[in-house]
């Protein structure tokens, strides 16, 4: 099986997410109950989830430099990390980091399954303290809009530092869509019915959105590239969009 393939059939069979059919939920969180189902989830939640997984593994190639460093920054269940070791068999320096233990159980299970587990290190920490290796390429997705926005900027600036001349940083952020309020709504609603096609209900929807307020810090998609510029990047590409969720190609 081609290692684009496995990924998707992972998805499919995983832990189906459940969590939000209680009448009350609590304040999100990256701990063992949601780990357990984080990939259907995601994959249920995100526009373009899986295409975005195939743009990771096809950067990581892209940018690979022999003996440079490959990190994932919230690599969570370690989808990413298994298709950029897929597609470079021969890399050995491919690092994921996580603050939640949970999810680096998971992604223990996951990069086993694939045979892929002796290629990648996978590390428990922030990605406020963690340093950073020389790197050719580094990804984050949907992990910095839960931190709040003034702590964006060090770790922008410890990115771009870390990344060799030529380098790529890959990010994806969901956004605060700078339209009319008209557009806004109608973005959410089409939105909300995405995931009520994939399976949720209307009330399963409402419980999760309800939980990540106040958790998840989601800033605009002009504020993002700013930052982004600011850092040093000299090409901030929007390169994938879901309704309000972007990935940027950000080149060194």
């Amino acid at each position: 099986m081609e290692a684009g393939q496995e990924i998707p059939t992972l998805l499919q069979t995983a832990r189906k997410d459940r969590i939000y059919t209680a009448q009350e939920a609590a304040n999100f969180a990256f701990g063992e109950q949601v780990a357990l189902v984080f990939d259907d989830m995601i994959s249920r939640s995100v526009p373009g989830y899986l295409d975005l997984q195939l743009l990771v593994a096809s950067c990581a190639v892209r940018f690979h430099s022999e003996g440079k460093a490959i990190y994932d920054l919230g690599c969570s269940t370690g989808t990413s990390l298994a298709l950029i070791a897929k597609r470079l068999p021969h890399c050995s320096a491919i690092y994921g980091i996580d603050n939640s233990q949970a999810m680096l159980e998971q992604a223990e299970q996951k990069l086993s399954q694939l045979q892929v587990r002796s290629q990648i290190q996978l590390l428990h920490g922030s990605i406020q303290d963690i340093s950073l290796e020389e790197s050719c390429f580094i990804t984050s997705n949907y992990t910095l809009q839960f931190l709040p926005p003034s702590e964006r900027t060090s770790i922008l600036q410890r990115i771009f530092s870390a990344l060799l001349p030529g380098g790529a940083f890959l990010i994806s952020e969901k956004t605060v869509p700078s339209l009319s309020a008209t557009e806004v709504e109608l973005i959410k609603e089409l939105h909300e019915d995405f995931k009520q096609q994939n399976g949720y209900t209307a009330s399963e929807v409402a419980r999760k959105r309800e939980s990540l307020t106040g958790v998840m810090c989601p800033i605009g998609s002009t504020e993002n590239e700013q930052h982004l510029k600011a850092a040093g990047f000299h090409t901030v590409l929007p390169i994938l969009q879901g309704y309000s969720f972007y990935s940027w190609l950000c080149l060194k």
